[in-house]
């Protein structure tokens, strides 16, 4: 009696089997319910975060594109214009300029009434091309600007003068438009168009000492290379006379 008591009060105290069972897969549901609702918003941030990754390194990787290609072409402009420097000859008498240095484009700055950016020379077949070097700090160069604009006015179907400031003269375009327009001493203003920041005649022409004066023929042939002294009608006569 006493036995079967015991065990019936240790049966209400322990779970069933099959009660058991139920609770463990309600735990089971209910934890596989709890994972499912936690992972979708974990694996949807990771993917943003990938996602952004992804664009921000393409992102990097055009501009790196795009910065090499860049200074792959400037090395190569650097590399033409040095090895295109490194080939210029001086001149001889009789010499005549290279293709090139005809077709080349030249900075220019005028105070004339026609503003023009650049020239060619080979804009001026068949004229007596008159190149003088000079500088803002040559006096004696900006006194015979007078002298060179009578000399272009007089022969102006026959003569095209064309001033040259080499870069080696560190000046500035604003300094030399200060002397060509006149508003800087010695006050002696000029419409005549100069080369500037040159690299290329300075080459051809050698020299130590300006004003230096380069003269070419009618022919396209270097004929004459003077000092101040020449600077005058009757050496565009003599070279009117060889044409």
């Amino acid at each position: 009696m006493r036995k079967s008591i015991f065990f019936n009060v240790l049966a209400s105290l322990c779970p069933k089997k099959g009660r058991l069972g139920v609770l463990s897969r309600q735990a089971k549901r209910s934890t596989c319910q709890s994972t499912n609702e936690i992972k979708p918003p974990q694996n949807l941030h990771l993917l943003a975060d990938l996602s952004k990754s992804e664009i921000v390194f393409h992102r990097l990787k055009r501009k790196s594109l795009i910065r090499i290609r860049t200074l792959a072409v400037l090395l190569f402009i650097s590399y033409s214009c040095f090895a295109q420097n490194e080939s210029i000859e001086p001149l001889k008498i009789g010499d005549k300029l290279p293709g090139v240095i005809l077709n080349t484009s030249f900075q220019l700055l005028s105070s004339g009434p026609v503003k023009i950016d650049s020239l060619k020379l080979s804009q001026y077949k068949d004229k007596i091309i008159l190149f003088d070097f000079w500088a803002s700090w040559c006096s004696t160069c900006i006194y015979k600007f007078p002298v060179m604009e009578q000399l272009q006015e007089k022969y102006k179907n026959d003569l095209v003068i064309i001033l040259v400031d080499s870069k080696e003269t560190r000046d500035t375009p604003e300094r030399m438009l200060g002397i060509l327009t006149g508003a800087k001493a010695p006050f002696k203003k000029t419409g005549l168009p100069s080369i500037y920041n040159d690299t290329i005649l300075t080459k051809i022409f050698l020299h130590r000492y300006l004003p230096h004066y380069v003269w070419f023929g009618k022919d396209g042939t270097l004929k004459l290379i003077s000092s101040a002294e020449l600077l005058n009608a009757e050496t565009v006569n003599a070279l009117l006379s060889q044409h």
